[in-house]
């Protein structure tokens, strides 16, 4: 008898054991979605800006007038990015694995890197040339506005040490002074360098062995330093990402986030296994991460080979969940849509009819705030068709104690072409494993497969087109007896 068993692809969990595994073990080019299900993760398309060289280090920031402004370098310059890109070139170049950092302060906009003294814009509206920050300020690598400070980290021959503006005047004379509450603090150096400073009206102080959230005092100590986790800190400067009063981040021992009084892990036994398997250790400490406010994830851009940042990984924070992709980029940054009207639709499409979204779309609103990334120097964002996605579920038993034939793989999903591709794996007890042909899906919506075995798992494939939700697939099976 022909009966069918529902496989739902749930969480992404690729260090749990194969069998019964809750989860699915591959969750590749998409995003986690709400009810266990996951959505599109869209291609890159080209935005028309372009930097010199490969980009290392940007920050989308907002003028008076709410428009996108996005600030970045390279290893020898510093750009400013609206409609166009203007760059300052002639700058100190920065080793490997090093990237600018940036810091908004009321109008002006800072910048600090390895080998060069602090940058800065005078006006967020008006200035898109970088210059020398006067006052005298110490070369550092970190900055970021805490409360009315600018301040500085991880200061040239100096890592464990942080060093302040004067009050509310970053453009001040630095030094240490009593009046106007400029100042310097070597923190622990147990804790090692300054790996970042994230501001507000707080500063959460990463370290690499430790973190520390610095609270404003006044004179004649200016902040009181609070160790909240000891042993574990931040390997990697530009792997954080805040989001609120919630800072996530990479450790030594995987993915974290803390709210600045407590750390709390979001990996462990989850994904944080396959991460250091794929991760190239070499550059761990150059993992990248970025808040995708459309998709509601939490974005790790890390280096697997040799070469540049090939990996994506997903945090929801709305459903707990991981997914990852593979995708080439010189760095992720943030971006807003400037909206589309009627007449540029037709002009993309060729006409309405032809739109593979709803006009309701988000992609469509204006100010819609999406993921951008820089490929190769030029500014793309992920806007375009949904890549080829891949899901794997872990092994399970249709019937157990009883090998099975499975005739059919229907997908459980939401889309406007029903072309996916599935196939059958299966595994003995004795670990010999044997994989089917993958086979797209006909008339029906299913995959006619063939295979018999075991313990068995299933890929379905998505081809690169539009679609809105995969949850998981059903599997037609019967019996199968021994020979």
């Amino acid at each position: 008898m022909t009966r069918t068993h529902e496989i739902m692809f749930g969480e992404w969990l690729p260090s749990a054991p194969s069998f019964k595994n809750p989860g699915c073990e591959v969750a590749k080019n998409c995003i986690p979605k709400a009810g266990g299900a996951y959505g599109p993760l869209r291609s890159l398309e080209a935005g028309g800006a372009s930097a010199s060289a490969p980009v290392r280090g940007a920050e989308l920031l907002f003028n008076t007038a709410d428009d996108a402004v996005i600030v970045g370098g390279t290893a020898t310059s510093l750009f400013v990015q609206t409609t166009a890109l203007t760059e300052t070139t002639g700058l100190s170049s920065i080793s490997e694995g090093e990237a600018w950092d940036f810091a908004r302060f009321n109008d002006f906009v800072f910048a600090t890197a390895e080998n060069n003294a602090p940058q800065y814009l005078t006006d967020i509206d008006s200035d898109t040339s970088w210059s020398a920050v006067p006052g005298s300020p110490p070369n550092a690598k970190r900055c970021a506005k805490v409360g009315e400070f600018l301040m500085l980290g991880s200061i040239s021959g100096a890592p464990n040490r942080i060093q302040w503006s004067p009050y509310n005047n970053p453009a001040g004379t630095w030094g240490t002074d009593r009046l106007t509450q400029a100042g310097l603090a070597d923190l622990d150096s147990n804790f090692g360098e300054v790996m970042r400073i994230v501001g507000g009206r707080y500063a959460t102080v990463f370290q690499k062995r430790g973190i520390q959230r610095l609270t404003y005092v006044g004179p004649p100590a200016v902040w009181r330093a609070d160790v909240i986790e000891e042993d574990r800190g931040c390997v990697a400067p530009f792997g954080i990402a805040s989001l609120g009063y919630l800072h996530y981040f990479l450790a030594e021992d995987g993915f974290f986030v803390t709210n600045g009084s407590s750390v709390q892990p979001i990996g462990t036994n989850r994904i944080n296994a396959w991460f250091f398997d794929n991760v190239n250790p070499d550059k761990i400490s150059q993992t990248q991460a970025v808040v995708d406010w459309e998709n509601e994830v939490v974005v790790w851009a890390f280096i697997s080979g040799s070469g540049g940042y090939d990996t994506l990984l997903f945090y929801s924070w709305a459903h707990n969940r991981w997914s990852y992709a593979e995708v080439s980029v010189d760095w992720v940054v943030g971006a807003k849509e400037a909206g589309i009207n009627l007449d540029s639709l037709d002009a993309i499409y060729g006409d309405l009819d032809s739109i593979p979204l709803s006009l309701d779309s988000s992609l469509f609103r204006p100010g819609a705030s999406i993921l951008g990334a820089y490929v190769s120097g030029a500014y793309n964002t992920f806007t375009g068709t949904p890549y080829e996605a891949t899901w794997e579920t872990g092994e399970t038993q249709p019937s157990p104690m009883q090998r099975v034939f499975v005739s059919e793989v229907m997908p459980i999903a939401e889309v406007d072409d029903w072309d996916f591709k599935a196939r059958l794996k299966f595994r003995n007890n004795f670990g010999a494993q044997s994989t089917s042909a993958q086979v797209s899906t006909g008339w029906s919506g299913g995959a006619p497969v063939r295979g018999e075995g075991q313990k068995m798992a299933v890929e379905l494939v998505k081809p690169a087109g539009e679609w809105s939700n995969v949850q998981g697939a059903q599997v037609r099976y019967k019996a199968a007896g021994y020979r």
